[in-house]
């Protein structure tokens, strides 16, 4: 005859395996679109009938991935992984983020959240206020991680940049700390409005959705009323960007976000070769054909006037937009230490840059001084 005692035992085993069973739902189960962006490509979130648990599944977070798919289980109310998943597992409402990049610091400033962040990459190079001031509490994580502050820090997710097969050894040691990451793919969106819906994914796993897509979706809205005031122009200047970069000068895509903003700004981008999904680098005597002929040159580097553009080549010198000072520069918000907000805030604020860029190119149409970019003189 069995002891109450162990009764009581058995009956504990078996509440606790319904609970586990209730707790679980299958893999295939997970089907249904929770949100399925409208412009960005690289990301959707899915849910599954009688869970509170979703899962963002992220697809080719790094340049030249094929056909990488990731899930990251996103929990809620205790539920666990479903039976076959085996990815990271994040619990809903991560309170200590780690940022491997400051456009997810932009992000979370969107959102009103700094206060989650415990850690970044490259704090010198950061340009937000918040962290800057807070220099003492949010740690700098290094370019290659510090694992034993990282430990220090108890992070509830690393929000990781995709630089692809570089990255293994990084999940591979984050698995091994038994520490929750996901990758990040916006830098590889080719919408403007795509980099920015990101944000949802971060509204995501701090389990406030609804926030994210309402901050998101006045976004568009200030764009779209931005790009048609260039819907009725006749006259579209020709564009070229960048300089050289250790001798090779490297070119966005027809079908990058960047040539997306120069068309909707009312412009032409004057290199037509390259349609691929990534950027590609031309012969310097091709590049400097182009800005013999290009009306405006923007994004030249790290410079701030015409004679230090000159000083890198004297070739420069030679180019339409120098001659005819319409150089501008993306690099007119600059930290003391070297950080450009260009390249952290401007990621969530595609509706700003845009501004900046129909001012340049049709000053009758916008009278706002920039916000982003530099006039060289």
């Amino acid at each position: 005859m069995k002891s109450p005692i162990s009764t009581i035992a058995l009956l504990c085993l078996f509440f606790l395996a319904s609970c586990i069973s209730r707790n679980k739902t299958s893999l295939e189960r997970f089907n249904q679109d929770i949100y399925t962006p409208e412009y960005a490509s690289g990301f959707k979130i899915l849910g599954a009938d009688n869970a509170a648990s979703t899962l963002i599944q992220v697809s080719n977070p790094w340049q030249g991935a094929q056909d990488v798919k990731m899930s990251y289980f996103i929990s809620r109310n205790g539920e666990q992984a479903p039976a076959g998943f085996n990815g990271p597992v994040i619990p809903a409402g991560a309170r200590n983020i780690v940022c491997m990049s400051s456009s997810y610091i932009a992000m979370l400033d969107a959102l009103g959240e700094l206060k989650r962040i415990v850690g970044v990459s490259g704090i010198n190079y950061v340009s937000n206020p918040y962290i800057l001031a807070h220099k003492d509490s949010i740690k700098d994580m290094g370019a290659e991680m510090n694992y034993e502050l990282l430990l220090g820090l108890k992070p509830d997710v690393v929000l990781l940049y995709g630089i692809g097969d570089a990255q293994t050894a990084v999940t591979d040691k984050l698995k091994e700390l038994a520490i929750p990451y996901i990758y990040m793919g916006e830098y590889l969106e080719e919408s403007p409005l795509g980099k920015a819906e990101w944000m949802v994914v971060l509204s995501e796993l701090i389990d406030n959705r609804k926030k994210g897509i309402e901050v998101f979706r006045e976004i568009p809205k200030r764009y779209h009323a931005l790009k048609a005031l260039t819907d009725s122009i006749s006259q579209h200047p020709t564009v070229m960007f960048n300089t050289p970069w250790n001798d090779s000068w490297v070119m966005p895509s027809t079908q990058s976000y960047m040539a997306q903003l120069i068309a909707d700004a009312g412009a032409d981008y004057i290199y037509k070769e390259n349609n691929s999904n990534s950027s590609t680098p031309i012969g310097l005597e091709t590049a400097y054909g182009l800005i013999q002929k290009a009306d405006y040159w923007i994004n030249v580097g790290s410079v701030t006037t015409l004679d230090e553009l000159k000083a890198v080549n004297p070739k420069f010198a030679d180019a339409k937009a120098v001659r005819e000072k319409t150089v501008y520069n993306n690099n007119l918000r600059l930290t003391s230490t070297g950080g450009n907000d260009y390249w952290e805030s401007a990621v969530v604020r595609p509706d700003v840059v845009l501004r900046d860029l129909i001012h340049i190119f049709h000053p009758e149409l916008v009278s706002d001084s920039p916000y982003y970019y530099r006039h060289l003189e």
